[in-house]
C-alpha cells in the first residue's frame, strides 16, 4: 500500500498544483476593443485557431504566437467560479498551457502574465517582419534548451490543448456564467 501511495504523491501534487488560484493575466488595454468578455475572447480565438485553423497556423507564426498568448489568458480566467465548470475547464486549460509551453520551447514554470506579455510581443515582431524583435521577445521565456522561432514556424496543437479548448468553447456555449458550482 505505501508503495502505491508513493506512486500516486507526485501525481496528487501535480494536481493540486493545477488547482492553485494564479493571479489572472490581464490583456493589454484595447486589445478587446468591442468584445464584452475579455476571458471569452481569449478562449474563443485560441479555440479557433488551435481546433479550426491549426494548419493555417504552420505557416504563420505570428498568429500561433498570439493564439498562444490567448491560451495564457484563458488559462486564469475561469478559476473566479462564476462557471459551473469552471475550475474543471482551468485545470483542463493549464494541462493543455503546460503542453503548450513544452511544445514551444517555453519555461514552464513561468506566471501567465509573463509568458503572455512576451508572446504578444512576439506576434507584434512577427507582423512587422521583425524576427529578431520576435527572438528578443521570447528570450527571456525560452526554456532551457527551448527554440520557440522555430517551434512557433512548425506548431501543432497538442492534444491536451484540443481537449481543453474544446470543454472550454462548450461550457460557453452553454451559458453557465453566474451558476456556481
Amino acid at each position: 500500500m505505501h508503495r502505491r501511495a508513493a506512486l500516486l504523491l507526485p501525481l496528487l501534487i501535480a494536481a493540486c498544483d493545477q488547482m492553485r488560484t494564479e493571479p489572472v493575466a490581464e490583456l493589454p488595454p484595447g486589445l478587446v476593443r468591442g468584445a464584452g468578455d475579455p476571458a471569452r475572447f481569449a478562449t474563443e480565438t485560441a479555440a479557433h485557431a488551435f481546433l479550426d485553423r491549426e494548419a493555417a497556423l504552420r505557416s504563420d507564426p505570428a498568429q500561433a504566437a498570439f493564439a498562444s498568448a490567448m491560451v495564457e489568458n484563458a488559462s486564469t480566467a475561469f478559476q473566479d467560479g462564476r462557471y459551473a465548470d469552471g475550475w474543471h475547464v482551468t485545470r483542463l486549460l493549464r494541462e493543455g498551457r503546460t503542453a503548450l509551453r513544452q511544445a514551444l520551447g517555453l519555461d514552464v514554470a513561468l506566471p501567465p502574465q509573463q509568458l503572455q506579455d512576451a508572446l504578444l510581443a512576439a506576434a507584434a515582431a512577427f507582423r512587422q517582419g521583425d524576427a529578431a524583435a520576435a527572438s528578443t521577445a521570447l528570450a527571456p521565456v525560452t526554456g532551457r534548451g527551448g527554440s520557440p522561432m522555430a517551434a512557433l514556424a512548425f506548431l501543432e496543437t497538442p492534444p491536451p490543448l484540443r481537449r481543453a479548448l474544446r470543454e472550454a468553447r462548450a461550457m460557453l456555449n452553454r451559458g453557465q456564467a453566474g451558476t456556481l458550482s
